[in-house]
């Protein structure tokens, strides 16, 4: 039975090891249970059509991002240790990752510059000052409804912010 399987599986011999390189039957396991007229459309256009269906619930789904992320601010604010640095840099992280795709790039920006900072630091808590303006800034941004990525307004607050972050970055750390 062990050689049954084995006889598919194409092997590297080395001196101290031995690497096994199964075959990937996973796509013909897939096709066989999807339809075969939904098979014929492009993924990429079912994709889409996906996240249009989805599109009237990202302002919501944003505003939610950014509820966690002031909520997160907050306690930091009171209680400046390790955890919750960790949890204001997750939800910073999941906005810079969702952002985008929830129409906000210019949100995920921000919050990339602040996941950024918190990595530069080390550790440490950037000042409560500067995590302050990066969520407000993003929380405007959603209020305002600023989609896309060219709102003269939202570019100049994303390089002001650049440039404060800049102010207290370890020397010779680059911010994007």
């Amino acid at each position: 039975m062990a050689e049954d399987f084995l006889s598919d599986v194409a092997t590297e011999t080395y001196a101290d090891h031995v690497i096994l390189r199964p075959p990937n039957r996973l796509k013909a396991r897939v096709a066989k249970r999807v339809d075969p007229l939904v098979r014929q459309i492009d993924p990429v256009r079912r994709a889409e059509q996906a996240l249009s269906l989805l599109e009237n619930e990202f302002d919501n789904w944003m505003a939610l991002e950014v509820d966690r992320l002031e909520e997160a601010r907050a306690v930091l604010s009171t209680h400046s240790g390790a955890a919750e640095l960790a949890e204001l840099y997750r939800s910073c992280h999941d906005i810079r990752g969702q952002a985008a795709t929830l129409g906000f790039p210019l949100a995920g920006e921000i919050a990339d510059g602040l996941c950024d900072l918190i990595d530069a630091l080390d550790g440490e808590a950037p000042p409560q000052a500067l995590i302050d303006r990066h969520v407000e800034a993003i929380r405007a941004i959603v209020r305002e409804d600023v989609h896309g990525r060219d709102h003269p307004l939202g570019e100049a607050l994303v390089e002001h912010l650049k440039g404060l972050r800049l102010r207290i970055r370890p020397a010779g750390d680059e911010d994007r």
